[in-house]
């Protein structure tokens, strides 16, 4: 049978009689030839079938009838509902859903096919049921959007892979960051299409055993005995999805987040697989370090437990402030310094924020998280104020914590309590986070400055709305992603950041770079115009009684 087999591939022709035909003689002539599954009656341009089983019945009396009653009747005397009849063309599927479709009595009658000579033949109906049972059972398995396995599919392949042998198996979660920005700006149509070409990307992929769409822009990629290198291979991954992809004449540049996890001795069921790639995937977007494989300390980002003693933590005072100086592109004085979170966890020592942040932010915890942030910040400000340190602090405001009409009332209540001077702190928020909710963020926005506080975005250029935002936000600040910085040796990367950089002039806005690792980057940019710089060149976070208060500071102008 061809891959998609049509109705006349199983047709076989049949004789076509009168109706007024004696039911006897019809009866002979289906028994003359044992391959012969009936005939076809005619009566005034109406067809029926009159198909062996059936006659056999009505002969035989089952049906009420009987062959003494009958046999020199008409076949006009038996006639059941008209016949179902379909072009040889049909495909099987569309074949079988017209047959389902019938009364529950008509469903076992063969159907009559109608061939492009004129010919008539009839088809049973049990090879198309099967046919179409199988293909649901396909369907059910599949994504109807790219054709990919879905999560029950995934569940079929995965469970054989993990019961099968003791050989390891690991998963790749990948998830298109901005996915709904993209949605929001090219339409539900055009993101689809987008996700079509990923996919398509990710199942030619030949290390993978199979491609799955788990929903929406997720998607998950089975290893069967994998490599070491799954990191490297995540990376070539992420390239080749990058594009730009063409859709409806925009060019789109794909960026994505990549979590991984691996089979340990002891250790392979599928749902413990998910979770530690999902753990992976989300402090790999926390992080922006694009992949991430699950271990042991990023489990706090998810696991119930965990979360509770996060709680258990803000109360006990295990969350502690790191802070990171930002400096002045051409003299080198300490402009501000960025607040960073860290856990100090009883057992798994001192956690980074990409292993509790994200699971955080996925729970009111973030809002208890964030005013202990504040408050620490916020006082430890004070504290340099006093001591005659005017240094700027910079705290991020999660998406979450923005949208509520009580962030207003918080930060000014802690900078009053303190008696900290507003313009010595800085809101840092991210594209993301105003897009929650955009109205009430903004408006938050606008009433925080209107405190005093001055208000930066995080990681700009990592977003679709970029250049709209910066028109209709109150901002002092523009922070350039460290993604542009590290490329900004290559001529592209370049001309996006010297791009920026004139637009930012041009907005009045203090431009920032962060991820600056060395002095030729600060020094390009510099030359390209950025006012301040943030990285690893100019000092790792540390905690306040590490830094170098003796550093001169000044507040932006």
């Amino acid at each position: 049978m061809p891959n998609a087999p049509v109705l006349g591939d199983l047709a076989t022709p049949v004789t076509v009689v009168a109706a007024d035909v004696g039911v006897g003689a019809i009866e002979a002539m289906i028994r003359a030839d044992p391959d012969c599954l009936g005939l076809v009656a005619d009566d005034g341009g109406t067809l029926y079938v009159l198909d062996r089983a059936y006659l056999e019945a009505v002969l035989a009396g089952r049906l009420g009838y009987g062959r003494a009653l009958l046999f020199r009747r008409p076949a006009r005397a038996v006639l059941r509902r008209p016949a179902l009849v379909l072009p040889e063309g049909t495909a099987w599927v569309d074949a079988a859903r017209a047959v389902l479709a019938r009364p529950n009595s008509a469903k076992p009658n063969p159907v009559v096919v109608q061939f492009d000579d004129g010919r008539l033949g009839i088809a049973p109906v049990g090879p198309l049921v099967e046919h179409l049972s199988r293909r649901y059972e396909t369907l059910a398995q599949q994504d109807v959007l790219t054709g990919l396995g879905n999560r029950r599919r995934l569940t079929e392949v995965a469970g054989a892979a993990l019961a099968g042998s003791d050989r390891p198996v690991a998963l790749m979660l990948l998830d298109l960051d901005r996915f709904k920005e993209i949605n929001d700006e090219l339409g539900h149509t055009r993101g689809d299409e987008l996700l079509r070409r990923v996919a398509s990307v990710l199942a030619a992929a030949p290390e993978f055993a199979e491609v799955f769409r788990l929903g929406g822009d997720e998607f998950v990629l089975l290893l069967d005995d994998p490599a070491d290198d799954l990191e490297n291979l995540g990376r070539r991954l992420l390239h080749d999805i990058q594009g730009p992809f063409t859709v409806a004449g925009v060019p789109i540049t794909v960026e994505a987040s990549l979590g991984i996890a691996r089979t340990t001795p002891g250790h392979r069921d599928l749902a413990e697989l998910l979770a530690g790639a999902d753990t992976a995937m989300y402090a790999a977007k926390r992080h922006r370090t694009a992949v991430e494989r699950w271990r042991p300390e990023l489990a706090a980002g998810t696991d119930l437990r965990l979360q509770a003693e996060l709680r258990t933590a803000i109360d006990q005072g295990e969350l502690v402030l790191h802070y990171q100086p930002l400096v002045d592109a051409r003299t080198g004085a300490v402009v501000s310094l960025e607040a960073l979170v860290r856990w100090d966890h009883p057992r798994h020592g001192l956690l980074s924020p990409a292993a509790f942040l994200p699971g955080a932010e996925r729970s009111e915890v973030i809002q208890a998280l964030t005013d202990r942030v504040l408050s620490e910040a916020i006082a430890q400000t004070a504290r340099w104020h006093r001591t005659g340190w005017p240094v700027p602090v910079a705290v991020n405001l999660p998406a979450p914590v923005l949208a509520q009409d009580r962030i207003v009332g918080v930060i000014e209540g802690l900078l009053t309590e303190h008696r900290l001077p507003a313009d010595a702190l800085i809101v840092e928020i991210t594209e993301s986070a105003v897009m929650t909710r955009p109205d009430r963020s903004a408006d938050h926005l606008r009433k925080i400055r209107e405190l005093g506080v001055r208000v930066a975005m995080d990681d700009f250029g990592t977003g679709y709305t970029s250049l709209a935002l910066l028109t209709q936000l109150p901002l002092d600040e523009l922070k350039l992603d460290q993604t542009f910085v590290h490329g900004i040796h290559h001529a592209r990367e370049r001309a996006i950041v010297e791009a920026v950089a004139a637009m930012a002039k041009g907005l009045h806005l203090t431009l920032v770079a962060e991820g600056v690792e060395d002095q030729e980057t600060a020094d390009i940019l510099t030359a390209a115009g950025f006012d301040v710089l943030q990285g690893y060149h100019f000092g790792r976070p540390v905690p306040p009684d590490r830094l170098d208060v003796a550093t001169p500071a000044r507040v932006p102008s």
